[in-house]
């Protein structure tokens, strides 16, 4: 499956991102983590380079007056992370990249 457990006040939810066919989204692959809903972040907690294991936590988004964390939907390695703390985020936007 390519989604991810999305994690906010006591409740756990299973997340499956969708994917734009065009426009900017269209470089979207399996590795992405995919902003849910829209946002504001409030933590990154990896970097470039980091190795993550499937179900890390990798950031935290303020949404709907609630925290969502965020994890690892495999085991690897974060290529690149596209989002800091305080950026706002919309919905379906690629948050952070994992090696292919």
């Amino acid at each position: 499956p390519s989604g991810f457990f999305q994690t906010g006040n006591g409740q756990t939810w299973w997340v499956e991102p969708y994917r734009y066919a065009g426009g900017a989204h269209a470089s979207a692959h399996d590795g992405d983590i995919i902003s849910p809903m829209p946002g504001r972040i409030i933590a990154v907690d990896v970097a470039a380079g980091d190795l993550v294991t499937k179900g890390q936590k990798l950031l935290t988004l303020e949404a709907m007056k609630m925290e969502h964390t965020l994890v690892a939907a495999r085991d690897g390695v974060v290529a690149e992370v596209l989002v800091d703390a305080g950026m706002q985020v919309e919905a379906g936007a690629a948050l952070i990249r994992l090696e292919e």
